[in-house]
């Protein structure tokens, strides 16, 4: 019981590393391994619920009901990464840079954001906060993208590696450009919903396919897509049509990374034979009122010694 209690302690320092998390101590030859879930929650008007406790939430893998041993929520720093998913098409460029800004001006000297396709560092677009300037210089450099999946992947990793906050995430600014509107992009959902980490999508509509019935239809597959892929990962997609939507868009993912908690359970069923595992958050708060929970729906069942290999490979 000690070394459990031992070894529980131990998981507030390494559940920001990963979705799923072992931690063993060789002194008990115990090993434990907790899937984190990032869970943002709203009332029915998508404003925060202050004053929630751990009891309030409940946790059910495949709808067994699971027992929760970490729970945290702390709105003092938010951590996530941008990234840039744009054709080359000058009014798309212009709208991904002024959605770009907003972010920046909205992000606090305690929060950890980082921009990889710039090589930018939290320092680094803390000063671009301070000169704007320089910023709208910078982003014209950020090329054309042709891999989702790649660049999602990339984004998680600048920010495991930048911050230590239990709650991440990643915002892609996209105009669904390296998508092709067929079953390929089913694949690339895929290998996203495997890394494990929310999503958020904001995608660019400058209405230059207004008048191509076709090409209409790939773009509604790619949004489609896009927006599940988001609500799988416990992210959200939000269309931007012109300028001016683009503050309230940027203003909701931030207020959505700010009421971020932090859940982890030891799943009573320990196969890890990467199949899908249904994953499903309630809360009932003390006043009983409606409330809306935003997390990913699940996650693939992997063996310790294929994230081991994965952590080496990556190094």
């Amino acid at each position: 019981m000690r070394a459990q209690s031992w070894i529980l302690n131990l998981v507030a320092a390494v559940i920001a590393t990963s979705t799923i998390v072992i931690v063993s101590a060789k002194e008990c030859e115990t090993r434990i391994v907790l899937i984190r879930i990032n869970a943002s929650v709203t009332d029915g008007d998508n404003r925060p619920i202050p004053g929630l406790a751990h009891e309030d939430f409940a946790i059910f893998e495949d709808n067994v009901a699971q027992e929760i041993v970490f729970w945290s929520h702390d709105d003092s720093s938010l951590s996530f990464s941008l990234a840039f998913d744009i054709s080359d098409y000058e009014p798309v460029k212009l709208m991904a840079r002024q959605v770009a800004s907003s972010f920046v001006g909205q992000i606090r000297s305690t929060d950890v954001a980082t921009i990889p396709q710039l090589k930018a560092d939290s320092k680094a677009v803390l000063g671009f906060a301070a000169d704007e300037r320089r910023f709208e210089n910078a982003l014209v450099e950020i090329p054309s993208n042709d891999n989702l999946v790649g660049l999602v992947d990339d984004a998680i990793k600048s920010t495991t590696k930048s911050s230590q906050s239990l709650s991440s995430a990643v915002v892609v600014i996209t105009d669904g450009h390296s998508l092709s509107g067929t079953a390929s992009d089913r694949v690339a959902a895929y290998a996203i919903l495997r890394l494990g980490t929310p999503v958020y999508f904001i995608i660019l509509d400058d209405g230059r396919y207004l008048a191509r019935y076709a090409a209409q239809s790939r773009e509604r597959q790619k949004r489609w897509l896009l927006t599940r892929l988001a609500a799988a990962s416990g992210g959200l997609a939000l269309f931007v049509k012109s300028k001016d939507e683009i503050s309230a868009a940027t203003e909701q993912i931030i207020h959505r990374l700010k009421n971020q908690y932090t859940i982890a359970y030891s799943p009573t069923n320990e196969k890890n034979d990467g199949s899908f595992r249904n994953v499903r958050v309630t809360v009932t708060p003390k006043d009983k009122r409606k409330v809306k929970v935003f997390a990913p729906t699940g996650y693939y069942a992997v063996g310790p010694e294929k994230i081991r290999e994965e952590k080496t490979n990556d190094k």
